[in-house]
């Protein structure tokens, strides 16, 4: 038994000997290769590099808030929202709405509201053409540079100085909405056409702060958008909040209008015979002014019950309105993110080194064993 032990030790050391001969085999292989490993190291490191200095300087900053739900009471005008997307909770709303800044309705009308950009007061949108321009937007169609992963964008580059001229995007033409929609996907991306969104959205759902992320190559246009994306998002949520609440007051506030004007009505006809029939005392005009002072009377009543009504509506449509809080506004200026070309040239160099060496070793393996 002892010899059988000797010779499985003597196995094992012999295999772990001729593991550490290949691995020096290999490393002295990689070293007779060094001028093709760092030839190619460099030759990555500089291509990255140089791609790095293309790259456009971006501006990115955030906006943070909370919307109180009022405690976890039922939101009715969200429920629609809720049925949408298959959910009802309280955190499953905000969720939800938060989701909501990124559907064409409210990018849309943030695209139409208005910025001044280096003096000149615009649409959103048209600050966009003007920076990203049209060629370059229809550019970032194509796949390799020359394949277009989506053709509808082409036609567009038959009009590369189209601007809008009005923010009626339900009246908009066929030709404007292809433009429209060219802004829209640079905003919240295109999966199909490989195009990366610039609007991002996240939720805290511990705490209920929801931010909302935004990066483009212009500092004014982040802002812009941060900004009145966020204003866009928190008047749909609280005109959802109080929809039910709002058309109740309306009602009431119509009717109290109506009974007022009856109640002035019959108190002027009730003033006007009182002119008329001064000290006149006949049955008719006796019975003529109870009837007028008992219309009077009633609609006194109704008046002020429907303005109590009123004021009860009024409360519990205030105490409904969601409350959105600020936490963070973007402020200006923002530090844009830029790439260090140094930086891109050392990681890729590494990369670049690691790749080669991994292909020669493959090499050398492959023939060993076809030999």
């Amino acid at each position: 038994m002892k010899n059988n032990y000797e010779d499985e030790d003597s196995f094992q050391e012999l295999r772990l000997k001729d593991i550490i001969l290949k691995i020096k085999e290999y490393i002295m292989y990689l070293l007779s290769k060094w001028k093709p490993i760092i030839g190619f190291a460099l030759l990555l490191g500089i291509i990255f590099a140089i791609r790095t200095t293309t790259i456009p300087t971006m501006y990115g900053e955030k906006l943070t808030y909370m919307m109180d739900e009022k405690s976890g009471e039922a939101i009715p005008g969200l429920d629609l929202i809720g049925d949408l997307f298959g959910a009802k909770s309280q955190d499953s709303n905000l969720g939800k709405i938060l989701e909501l800044f990124g559907s064409k309705n409210i990018i849309h009308k943030t695209l139409f509201d208005t910025i001044s950009i280096s003096g000149k007061s615009d649409y959103i949108a048209n600050h966009i053409l003007d920076i990203y321009t049209v060629e370059e937007l229809v550019s970032d169609y194509k796949l390799f540079g020359f394949y277009y992963l989506e053709k509808w964008p082409v036609q567009l580059l038959d009009n590369p100085n189209f601007r809008f001229s009005n923010d009626k995007t339900n009246e908009f033409s066929e030709n404007e909405n292809l433009y429209l929609s060219l802004i829209y996907n640079l905003i919240n991306g295109n999966n199909n056409a490989k195009i990366p969104r610039l609007l991002s959205s996240e939720l805290d759902e511990d705490s209920g702060i929801m931010t909302i992320s935004m990066r483009s190559d212009d500092q004014e246009i982040t802002l812009g958008i941060l900004n009145n994306i966020y204003l866009r998002l928190s008047d749909f949520f609280i005109e959802k909040s109080i929809e039910k609440q709002q058309k109740t007051y309306d009602i009431m506030k119509e009717k109290r209008d109506s009974v007022l004007n009856i109640l002035q009505s019959a108190e002027y006809q009730l003033a006007d015979f009182k002119d008329s029939n001064r000290n006149m005392t006949t049955v008719k005009g006796y019975l003529k002014e109870l009837r007028l002072e008992r219309e009077v009377a009633i609609h006194n009543i109704m008046y002020a019950e429907v303005v109590k009504q009123l004021e009860i509506t009024d409360f519990a449509l205030k105490n409904k309105t969601p409350v959105v809080q600020v936490i963070d506004f973007p402020r200006r200026p923002i530090i844009p993110s830029i790439v260090s070309w140094k930086m891109a040239f050392i990681r890729y160099s590494i990369l670049g080194g690691v790749l080669a060496s991994i292909i020669f070793v493959g090499i050398k393996f492959f023939k060993e064993i076809m030999a």
